[in-house]
């Protein structure tokens, strides 16, 4: 079990309930609408302008290799924390069923190496319930992270020129 956790946002996403640490959450939004600039990413959804940051959102379906998630009017985006030197990441996810408190879930354990990457991070049961606890930051490859940094780059720029587009 990851210890230290104070608690795991749960989320739904093909049919399966996952988590993610609470400390790794910076924020829920509720789906937005997103822009998709020529060259997308096949697993980017889109641009989130976030108060002026563009924040690409993720299609977390294709990243664990779910096949394709169906999204409604409940989906949201997990805006997740990012560390030093990193742009914020979105996840677009189904529905997000709440932020659980870490004394309801019972570790289930897995094998290790089971997951790429090392993206599952544990298996939780929660009432009955089974959690697949995400080890966010095992969820790309460094080369990944390196071309969503430009691709980010690239986007804020996009969005720069707007705002000093004159009327």
């Amino acid at each position: 079990m990851v210890s230290g956790l104070n608690g795991v946002v749960t989320f739904r996403l093909c049919g399966q309930v996952f988590g993610l640490p609470v400390e790794a959450v910076r924020e829920v939004v509720p789906i937005a609408w997103l822009d998709r600039p020529p060259q997308t990413p096949s697993m980017v959804q889109g641009v989130l302008n976030l108060g002026g940051r563009a924040v690409p959102v993720l299609r977390l379906d294709r990243l664990l290799g779910l096949g394709d998630g169906t999204y409604g009017i409940d989906a949201s985006i997990l805006i997740m924390r990012a560390v030093e030197g990193e742009q914020p990441l979105g996840l677009l996810v189904e529905h997000v069923d709440g932020v659980r408190p870490m004394d309801g879930f019972t570790t289930m354990g897995f094998f290790d190496g089971v997951t790429f990457n090392g993206c599952l991070a544990d298996q939780l049961d929660f009432g009955g319930q089974v959690v697949q606890l995400l080890a966010w930051r095992n969820l790309l490859l460094a080369e990944e992270r390196h071309r969503l940094a430009d691709f980010q780059a690239m986007t804020q720029a996009r969005l720069a020129e707007l705002g000093d587009a004159a009327p």
